[in-house]
């Protein structure tokens, strides 16, 4: 097996619905420890790490709604 098929086979589960919402469930708990001064709590990374981690998911994720939408 190819190392692009090992990577698929890995993450197929990922982008289910149970994949999505533990994506969700993280993210949203990040929110929370970070809108309560909490965020040591959850990493270690500086505020401008987590900024920039956060900055370039959202950069990841409209190209893919504008992907599906067919590139409009």
């Amino acid at each position: 097996m190819k190392i692009d098929e090992l990577l698929l086979n890995r993450v197929q589960h990922d982008y289910s619905d149970a994949g999505f919402v533990d994506l969700y469930l993280k993210l949203d708990l990040l929110h929370d420890l970070a809108s309560t001064g909490r965020l040591a709590e959850a990493t270690s990374l500086s505020i401008d790490e987590v900024r920039g981690w956060l900055e370039e998911y959202i950069f990841i994720a409209r190209e893919t709604i504008r992907e599906l939408s067919g590139g409009l």
